[in-house]
């Protein structure tokens, strides 16, 4: 059977959320000869047909010279695929970094990720065992552990806000054409900023590889460190993007204009935030011209939060971001129940 005959009526049943799994991350080597990420697909095809049999969702990273992977399933399923692990060739020095029992986060058997991230392999290791030595003394969820091996924050003297998850998360979507990705970019630049690259793909081979950028941000004295994800739009269906969306105090979602492709959107948003118990406020940018008036019925439609943001003229990245900034601070994003801190409290803009 290949990836792409895999149907989500075929995944086991127990991706119910609110059902206990066993959860459990390790760390190995890798020891693969040729493009790592083409590899990562075949392996796919193969993980697709076991995992699914043993009842386990599965996300793969590369990052640094190192794989990392994230298991969810019933304890005899999780075994089997760790004894699989422990004969592959292509993995070495497995150290196991988290072991829990909880809730399934991740939505599909299988995603993957992978970084370009410029990080020698040893200070991946060496961020990896500083990570398993506080969380022997600081429990926390397969989540938690993921981003600060994966996304580690790239703001100076933000340790202790990535220790905590103390800071704000903000994914960014656009109906149609790259203005996500250039709204980053340009946050990178004016704020002097690395901007930080990875690829995705999930369990279903018609959604494809996606991209998405991310950037830190400065919250002032005395606000939280702002983190800014620009994500295309299908990979709003990746399983572990879908595991992440309840960290999020907001998603803005920019809209074109053109009723196909924003309704398309704001479904896809939909059908990613249905299975989530606390979900991202909505945020839509638009031209007055356009109107919110669909987007807003689907969002409410849907027990969604929706506010307006209108734009005045341009829609490039400087003019996007001064109408939805202030509007980041208001206080639905902690009714939200996303980002476990949230900046001041304001009135939006254009709300």
């Amino acid at each position: 059977m290949l990836d792409s005959e895999i149907s989500s009526s075929q995944w086991p049943s127990s991706r119910a959320p609110g059902q206990a799994v066993d959860r459990l991350l390790y760390a190995s080597l890798c020891c693969v000869d040729g493009p790592v990420f083409e590899e990562m697909h075949r392996i796919r095809r193969h993980a697709l047909q076991r995992n699914v049999a043993d009842d386990v969702f599965v996300a793969l990273l590369f990052q640094a010279g190192w794989f990392m992977e994230w298991l969810e399933g019933p304890a005899a399923g999780v075994q089997a695929v760790m004894r699989r692990v422990a004969r592959d060739p292509r993995h070495r020095d497995l150290r196991l970094l988290h072991l829990s029992r909880g809730e399934r986060r991740l939505t599909e058997p299988w995603s993957m990720a992978y970084t370009k991230e410029h990080e020698r392999p040893e200070d991946f290791a060496r961020r990896a065992a500083a990570l398993r030595e506080l969380r022997r003394q600081q429990p926390s969820d397969p989540a938690s552990v993921w981003r600060r091996l994966s996304m580690p924050l790239n703001r100076p003297g933000a340790e202790q806000s990535l220790e905590t998850d103390c800071f704000q998360r903000v994914m960014v979507c656009s109906a149609r054409g790259t203005q996500s990705f250039d709204l980053v970019r340009w946050l990178g630049h004016v704020n002097r900023t690395r901007v930080v690259s990875h690829r995705f793909a999930g369990a279903q081979a018609r959604t494809g590889d996606v991209a998405t950028d991310y950037v830190d941000l400065d919250g002032g004295p005395g606000q939280v460190v702002r983190r800014v994800v620009a994500m295309a739009r299908n990979g709003l269906q990746i399983g572990l993007t879908q595991a992440f969306l309840p960290d999020y105090s907001h998603l803005i979602v920019v809209l074109s204009g053109e009723a196909n492709s924003d309704r398309d959107l704001m479904n896809i948003l939909v059908s990613s935030c249905a299975r989530l118990a606390h979900r991202p406020v909505l945020l839509g940018v638009a031209p007055k011209s356009c109107g919110h008036e669909d987007a807003r019925a689907i969002a409410s439609q849907a027990g969604l939060a929706y506010l307006d943001c209108d734009l005045g003229g341009s829609a490039d990245a400087r003019s996007l971001w001064t109408v939805a900034e202030p509007a980041l601070d208001f206080s639905l994003g902690a009714a939200a129940g996303g980002s476990p801190c949230h900046p001041r409290q304001s009135a939006p803009n254009g709300g």
